[in-house]
């Protein structure tokens, strides 16, 4: 049944990759009741879970049927995984000595996320304008994940907020070999946590991603260059 069919119920548009994002939203809204509950290392985890997720939904989606409903679902999900989740776990940390910078700074970073992702909705081009909003995300949590400065913290938010509605070019992540060292450093990042080891792999985490964020000053496009993927 087309995705389009106006009679079809929305179990019936469902397909395999959307019960992926779903996983997504999950580990998104998980991320924002832990936060609810004071354990916001704990949310900051859930997050990476989620773009791992994210990863595995578009993996799955080159090999079986999606269409227009698991696009827009995909775009919700990233908006609450990686633009809510990240927004509310700031404001609960920054917040107890700083509630105004951390208002304005959550909600920039927000609203920037949620544009972003507008744009990139209604747009068809070879390369990302501004930095996708699950590196972002994952991005922005991980500085609070390994840094106890709420300056470094909201400067790296609002760094990224600017980013993510800049024009400056994004690679999409193409390469397999690239996509597997994410996965395996997200995975060992997430289990180290979970044992209670000291976290080398988030330090290792995030200087992957922060080669990501830095990509347009280094010129290191050609190495995410491969075939392409659902974002």
């Amino acid at each position: 049944m087309s995705s389009s069919d106006p009679e079809a119920g929305v179990l019936e548009l469902l397909r395999l990759p959307d019960l992926v994002t779903i996983l997504n939203i999950l580990f998104g809204f998980t991320a924002i009741l832990f936060v609810l509950n004071r354990n916001t290392s704990g949310a900051i985890i859930l997050i990476l879970a989620a773009a791992l997720a994210d990863g595995v939904d578009g993996a799955v989606a080159r090999r079986f049927e999606s269409g227009v409903f698991g696009e827009h679902l995909d775009s919700f999900a990233d908006a609450i995984s990686f633009g809510v989740a990240p927004a509310v776990i700031y404001y609960a940390i920054v917040s107890v000595e700083h509630h105004t910078i951390a208002c304005a700074f959550s909600a920039a970073y927000l609203i920037c996320g949620v544009l972003r992702l507008v744009r990139f909705s209604i747009l068809d081009v070879a390369e990302f304008r501004g930095i996708p909003i699950t590196a972002a995300g994952a991005f922005a949590v991980m500085s609070l994940y390994l840094t106890d400065s709420p300056y470094l913290a909201t400067g790296v938010f609002a760094v990224l907020s600017l980013l993510m509605v800049s024009n400056i070019p994004y690679p999409k992540v193409r390469s397999t070999p690239v996509l597997m060292l994410l996965t395996i450093v997200f995975t060992l990042t997430i289990v180290a946590h979970c044992i209670g080891l000291y976290n080398w792999f988030a330090w290792l985490l995030v200087i992957l991603l922060g080669m990501y964020v830095l990509t347009p000053l280094i010129g290191g496009g050609r190495i995410y260059a491969g075939r392409s993927q659902r974002s």
